[in-house]
């Protein structure tokens, strides 16, 4: 069993009211507040879909039984902050161009927690995919309720980020 959580967004949105509003052609700032909405849902499920981080995260990713070596979810990893063992400190190698596998000293271990710090893309793909995904969300924001999480992609956006898409999750 594993489990992630955020603990607090670092970075800011890739893409800002003022470029989608650009991309979409809207004129009038009566939405504005909407749009930066979209943007933040657009972006939760994209990162979701592809399991890494668009923006920098501060995340918290706990297992109960670790083999030796394990992926860690979200990545590109910035820091290790901590890696504990039955909240004990683990000694740990960090391996990958993206910092994001993990092995430990001393295993197999249970109930392992790491704190750590993404990076997220800013890729000019990723940008493209959350304008065409918040541009379509915009034009259909009858089916865009605040406060709820979107989950359908238009699949420009799935095509755009696929190349992203880990298969951690």
């Amino acid at each position: 069993m594993y489990q992630i959580k955020i603990n607090s967004t670092t970075g800011s949105e890739v893409i800002s009211t003022a470029d989608v509003k650009a991309y979409a052609r809207i004129d009038t700032s009566d939405d504005d507040t909407l749009i930066g909405e979209m943007i933040k849902q657009a972006r939760i499920v994209l990162e979701n879909y592809i399991s890494r981080d668009i923006v920098a995260k501060n995340r918290t990713f706990y297992r109960s039984y670790v083999d030796d070596r394990f992926e860690v979810p979200f990545a590109p990893v910035t820091t290790i902050s901590s890696v504990t063992v039955e909240n004990i400190t683990a000694t740990h190698t960090v391996h990958g161009l993206d910092k994001s596998i993990i092995e430990l000293t001393e295993s197999p271990a249970k109930d392992m927690e790491l704190v750590y710090i993404t990076t997220g893309l800013s890729d000019s793909a990723i940008k493209q995919a959350l304008l065409q995904f918040v541009s379509t969300l915009y034009e259909n924001r009858v089916d865009f309720i605040e406060g709820k999480t979107v989950n359908k992609i238009p699949s420009s956006s799935k095509e755009l980020v696929s190349s992203f898409k880990a298969s951690f999750i």
